[in-house]
């Protein structure tokens, strides 16, 4: 897993400030694996802090007016992550490799 700092480049650099990719998810057994450790940290990411938004959702949520939550994800299992959702993530990284 890599941690990828945000920049104009990409999407959600509105939202958030860093990016994890799970990178080398190529054949069956290792998307599989990549997949159910993407369930499972969303899982950690929403007892953590709460409900996060898919990317293509957050933009209509900003514009509502309401907060953006600390972290999000998108269909390639990339998360978005800021703040406080950044630090306890990267500090629980152990539990999926």
């Amino acid at each position: 897993m890599k941690i990828r700092k945000l920049d104009r480049r990409y999407n959600g650099h509105s939202f958030w400030t860093h990016r994890a990719e799970p990178g080398g998810m190529y054949g069956h057994e290792a998307r599989a694996k990549a997949m159910v450790a993407f369930y499972d940290q969303r899982e950690f990411l929403n007892r953590s802090f709460g409900m996060g938004a898919f990317i293509e959702e957050v933009w209509a949520i900003s514009r509502a007016g309401r907060e953006v939550p600390k972290w999000g994800f998108d269909a390639e299992c990339n998360i978005f992550l800021r703040e406080e959702a950044l630090t306890q993530f990267q500090l629980a990284l152990g539990r999926w490799e």
